[in-house]
């Protein structure tokens, strides 16, 4: 089959589990559209507002490896379905904070319920996608984070400043109710046929790697020892650290340092998400077809956030963050698309899921880390500017170490 040739079943998959991530992005973003608001409301300082930030991913980070390892063992549809319930109950309850004890503990259970998300779908995407297939797959799936970005920038400013924060985190926690719905009809195993095709892939891929359906201490063991994984992991610590420090910051950067209203900023957040939801499946798409290996185009892009970064951190005319703001969106956001693929290509087929999670661990320990370094050095410097450009260095850093991993050429159809 062509390679971007999708069947209905394939893109009825592509398009819930899509949906399932943009909500979830959607959720745990409409903490930082709204900040500026927020913060006011509630007394909170910059860097107390960094630490709510820091509280989800925290929260994220405690969960993304088990919520790999529980797709694995019940099933990415149950685990889906479980997590949407979750996320919407606790953005609903958001809309009732009164202090920093009690936001700091719900956006650390969003985080907690948002966790098993990201393993999930890819899991699923591992089982009704072929191996040159999931390129222009995962860079679809992965531009949901950048329309997430688009989409609570365009509607949770203007509703948090015209009716109020609280009313901003119900509207948000109404959406995931409709997805709901859709995965519980279209979220299922492939049929026999494609199932009989993955089996043949898992058997092959055990025999060369030597794996198979073992304990999950073995199971971890086998994970640790690939070098391949080991990079992907080290890579998206520094980079999807960087990534979400930098989307989470934007707004708090444009507002405090530049002098806009938060709707505006918002609004240069939803050109910066446009640009990288155009980026993301571009990219995977490219990958697919260009006679390049899938690390090596990844480390370029990478390394390319880094002055992209620094352009607009550099940016003082606020007319002009309508140009540097879609520039940061695709180098913020284009490696995803690739890493992620990456990750789906390394893993043994029976682990995708606690793959997806153990490398994902990585990236929300360097996603907790980068607001609260952004608010140390605020505090040490009192710059926006220089807070931002102090972690342009990082993807530099995640770039290099895409260079070491090894890759099979994989000659298959869906």
């Amino acid at each position: 089959m062509n390679r971007l040739s999708f069947s209905r079943t394939q893109i009825l998959i592509l398009l819930s589990v899509w949906l399932t991530f943009l909500l979830s992005f959607v959720m745990r973003l409409s903490w930082s559209s709204v900040m500026p608001i927020l913060n006011e409301a509630l007394h909170f300082t910059a860097k107390m507002g960094a630490q709510h930030i820091s509280a989800f991913y925290f929260g994220y980070a405690l969960t993304v490896l088990p919520g790999g390892i529980l797709a694995d063992k019940i099933g990415y549809r149950r685990t889906i379905l479980f997590s949407l319930i979750g996320m919407a109950a606790v953005t609903a309850l958001m809309s009732t904070i009164t202090d920093y004890n009690m936001a700091w503990g719900l956006r650390f259970l969003l985080g907690v319920m948002s966790g098993p998300v990201q393993a999930s779908c890819l899991s699923a995407i591992g089982d009704h996608f072929g191996p040159n297939q999931r390129g222009a797959a995962v860079g679809i799936f992965m531009s949901c984070t950048s329309f997430g970005i688009t989409t609570v920038n365009l509607y949770a400013p203007y509703v948090a400043t015209h009716y109020g924060w609280q009313t901003a985190f119900l509207a948000t926690a109404i959406l995931p109710l409709a997805v709901l719905v859709l995965c519980y009809f279209t979220v299922r195993k492939p049929s026999a046929e494609i199932m009989a095709q993955r089996e043949a892939e898992a058997s092959e891929a055990a025999a060369k790697l030597g794996v198979g359906q073992t304990s999950l201490k073995e199971n971890l063991k086998h994970i640790l020892s690939n070098r391949n994984i080991r990079c992907l992991a080290i890579a998206g610590f520094f980079a999807t650290g960087t990534t979400w420090g930098v989307t989470q910051w934007a707004n708090l950067y444009m507002v405090k340092q530049l002098g806009v209203t938060a709707i505006y900023a918002g609004q240069v957040m939803s050109v910066f998400g446009t640009a990288a939801l155009i980026a993301k499946p571009t990219i995977g798409i490219l990958s697919d077809i260009l006679p390049i290996k899938k690390n090596h185009l990844a480390a370029l892009v990478m390394f390319l956030f880094a002055p992209a970064l620094i352009v607009f951190a550099s940016t003082s005319n606020p007319n002009m963050l309508f140009i540097t703001g879609p520039i940061l969106g695709i180098g913020a956001f284009m490696h995803s698309a690739l890493t992620n693929a990456l990750v789906v290509q390394s893993a043994a087929p029976h682990l995708r899921g606690t793959t997806a999670g153990f490398v994902n661990l990585f990236n929300q320990i360097g996603a907790l880390l980068a607001p609260l370094l952004l608010g140390n050095v605020l505090v040490m410097t009192g710059s926006y500017q220089m807070s931002l450009m102090s972690i342009a260095i990082a993807p530099i850093i995640g770039a290099c170490v895409l260079f070491f991993i090894r890759l099979n050429n994989v000659k298959a159809s869906n």
